[in-house]
């Protein structure tokens, strides 16, 4: 490997430590201001370092963000499958292990991506030949399947059935509105992009913050620290790691397959397999989805026969990373490697302070600061439109927390504008809206 793809790993692992750190940060935006800031001089960050820096970051997030999904629990639309075991965890006082098991988790997938990696230049294209015809309807059952899941819990104890049944639709009828709402503005920018500036060429970026991070910073901003640390005396057997790590990959590749399938619903699909049976397993199976999607999606980038700029990352870093060969490609594996190997052995001491961060009398005012610090980046980068699609889609985040549906049904703003592209309906949807 060489020296500059040494230092792309080491900023992008950087990168990613920075923005774990910073509640509501994402490493992908950190990514978009490094590359708005050079994309005049572009030569100052080499192909070797482009790629380097696109492993960094990939398995930094892996790694790093795991940590602020469960003590901020400001999570993006990669980590929403987390939101729930890292409440029961904060309440009962063993985040640090969520977290741990977790880890274990990436670490799994990992491996199993390392092994894999001779099979991904063929298999990949065979995959890809296969699927492409029917990618439409296959994302359209994955929707229904997305809503259909949403289970109606906690109105067992009302003492009327028609209290019973009034609460029931609320939850679930909420989650069908915020799938709704969210995909209409998805579709909406997409369609007719009303953004300005540097964000022209991103516009679901404020739309990503509204609905994922502001109503983490919110709820944090109003909630009360966690329970003081209090280890549940749980290990975590072979059995129960295997388990969790082989559903988190049937979750990971079918987020690889799928354009416009996110960590979360991959995320989504691995806990279906697992919540029924163990929240280690469950944990584990949500940070090993995560890890092979994260990393997988920018292999696509350089796979030598067919390569695929798929996700945020690989969009973005698709001019910087080089030509896909097969020496680059070997290259990428190692690199991603020594960055797993580093992350994991970082994991530990990040996880410890933020357990002790979240317990600190300071912390109100660090969430406040970070959505000063969004508010006024989306404002700057974006200007007035930028920041009406913050707000409008800040609103459509919170319905979940208010009627305590599944912030899942916030990925209609991915899910709706692509299937409707992959059906060929856009022309029709357009027509219905005046647009």
């Amino acid at each position: 490997m060489s020296a500059e793809l040494l230092l792309g790993v080491g900023m992008g692992l950087a990168l990613s430590g920075v923005s774990a750190i910073i509640p509501g940060l994402h490493p992908y935006n950190l990514v978009a201001a490094l590359l708005f800031t050079l994309q005049e001089r572009k030569g100052i960050l080499p192909a070797d370092g482009g790629l380097g820096l696109g492993i960094g970051v990939a398995v930094g997030y892996a790694f790093f963000h795991l940590a602020p999904a469960v003590f901020y629990q400001t999570p993006d639309e990669g980590a929403l499958g987390l939101m729930l075991p890292a409440q029961k965890a904060l309440r009962e006082g063993w985040g640090q292990e969520a977290v741990r098991w977790a880890g274990w988790g990436a670490w799994g997938a990992v491996m199993l991506l390392l092994l894999s990696a001779p099979c991904w230049s063929r298999g990949w294209a065979a995959l890809r030949a296969v699927l492409a015809p029917h990618v439409g309807w296959i994302l359209l059952a994955l929707s229904a399947f997305l809503l259909l899941s949403e289970w109606p819990w906690g109105a067992e104890r009302l003492p009327t059935p028609a209290r019973r049944l009034m609460a029931i639709w609320t939850r679930l009828g909420a989650g069908v509105v915020t799938f709704a709402l969210s995909g209409a503005l998805g579709f909406l920018l997409l369609a007719r992009n009303p953004l300005t500036g540097p964000l022209a060429h991103q516009p679901l970026i404020p739309a990503f913050l509204g609905l994922f991070a502001v109503p983490g910073l919110l709820r944090a901003v109003m909630g009360s620290r966690p329970a003081p640390p209090c280890p549940s005396g749980e290990v975590l057997p072979f059995g129960i790691w295997a388990r969790g790590v082989g559903a988190g990959l049937l979750g990971g590749v079918f987020a690889v397959l799928f354009p416009g399938v996110t960590a979360g619903i991959g995320g989504l699909l691995a806990g279906h397999a697992t919540a029924q049976r163990d929240d280690r397993a469950f944990l584990v199976a949500q940070g090993a989805a995560r890890a092979f999607y994260s990393v997988g999606v920018f292999w696509l980038l350089l796979l030598p026969d067919s390569p695929a700029a798929r996700g945020g990352l690989g969009a973005m870093l698709a001019p910087w990373a080089g030509p896909a060969t097969p020496d680059r490609y070997r290259a990428a594996v190692l690199a991603t490697a020594l960055a797993a190997a580093l992350a994991f052995l970082l994991m530990e001491p990040l996880t410890r302070g933020m357990s002790r961060w979240a317990a600190s009398q300071a912390w109100r005012w660090v969430y406040g600061a970070a959505l000063a610090l969004i508010v006024l980046s989306v404002t700057g980068l974006g200007g007035i439109p930028g920041l009406a699609v913050l707000l409008a889609a800040s609103g459509i985040g919170l319905l979940p927390s208010l009627t305590g549906s599944r912030r899942l049904s916030t990925l209609g703003v991915i899910l709706v504008p692509l299937t409707l592209r992959r059906l060929g309906l856009e022309d029709a949807a357009w027509r219905i809206l005046g647009l």
